[in-house]
């Protein structure tokens, strides 16, 4: 997740901070010479490391791309960070698939290889290494020793062969134009045989087992059938299963209509609530648990209000993901 992020913010920014590790940034290199090979021109992922920069604006597009939460998003990084550290501990570096290799020096300092990233390097693709000097020398030796031919006896032999190859093609389209004219009776018969008998079989099989259908259809018995009443008595059962905890339980809160509930969760039973209240902390609120007179479900209320306004700024202020229940 981090490491496709890390790319794709590099490709709409020339620079990316991660908290507590550094700035990742873009370079451009030129085509370079190197020993007698031509090096096309590369873009490169640098690193400046540094403990003390914020990357707030990286966590941020995490949160977006990822749909997190801003807090879900700040966790990914920072478990991120955790494996790279224990990896570095065990091993002199760590490798990244098209992104590069971290390694940690005597210092304590991580540093950065970069490799070559295919979405970097979209504008330099089909580029590759040229070698020069030596194989050019090659080529002009070899030119040297071959014979000077004639232009005028290559240009004629390229029209000859031209011309033998558009003779060809014109016989053989003859020929075939001239099988067609003859076996067409033989073709239009053989069409009638086969495929005709094909689709003319598929369609009686069709009607046979649509009619085998029908017949099995209306053989079913009467006692086989679910009358309106058995709905309406299967569906009086199921609304007596739905019915709210008793208002006496200290956790629960008897729903008033007319009143809004401020909800930081809903689950399909008391147990997860109950977690959900303790992993988010939110002790700290008249937290009880609501059941709606409509709904089975067991919903985590952390406020309750007298006008829907107060009920949706209650709920702005402590998480963008809270609602509110009428």
């Amino acid at each position: 997740m981090i490491i496709p992020s890390l790319i794709r913010a590099l490709l709409e920014e020339n620079s990316v901070t991660i908290t507590g590790l550094g700035t990742f940034y873009v370079k451009k290199l030129s085509a370079q010479i190197k020993e007698e090979v031509v090096y096309p021109p590369q873009n490169v992922i640098e690193f400046e490391y540094s403990t003390a920069v914020e990357g707030f604006d990286f966590v941020s597009k995490l949160s977006k791309w990822e749909q997190l939460r801003i807090d879900e998003a700040q966790a990914e990084v920072s478990k991120w960070l955790d494996l790279l550290a224990k990896g570095l501990e065990h091993s002199k570096s760590v490798f990244f698939d098209d992104f590069g290799t971290f390694s940690k020096v005597l210092s304590g300092k991580i540093v950065f290889q970069s490799a070559i990233n295919p979405q970097l390097n979209i504008e330099n693709e089909g580029f590759e290494p040229v070698i020069i000097t030596s194989k050019i020398k090659e080529e002009q030796h070899r030119n040297v020793e071959k014979p000077v031919k004639d232009k005028r006896i290559m240009l004629r032999q390229k029209k000859e062969k031209r011309d033998r190859t558009w003779f060809t093609l014109t016989i053989l389209i003859a020929l075939a134009t001239l099988m067609a004219v003859f076996l067409k009776d033989t073709f239009y018969h053989f069409y009638q045989t086969i495929f005709i008998k094909n689709e003319v079989s598929l369609v009686i099989e069709e009607v046979e087992n649509e009619s085998a259908y029908i017949s099995n259809t209306m053989e079913v018995e009467a006692e086989d059938f679910i009358t309106i009443d058995d709905v309406i008595s299967n569906e009086n059962k199921n609304e007596s299963k739905v019915t709210p905890p008793p208002a006496s339980n200290e956790i629960y809160l008897s729903y008033q209509k007319g009143k809004y509930y401020v909800i930081a969760g809903s689950f399909t039973n008391e147990k997860d609530a109950l977690r959900h209240i303790k992993e988010k902390k939110l002790e700290k609120y008249p937290t009880k648990l609501i059941v709606h007179p409509d709904s089975p479900r067991v919903r985590v209320c952390i406020g309750v209000f007298d006008n829907k306004e107060d009920a949706e700024n209650f709920a702005a202020q402590i998480d963008k993901n809270y609602w509110v229940l009428k």
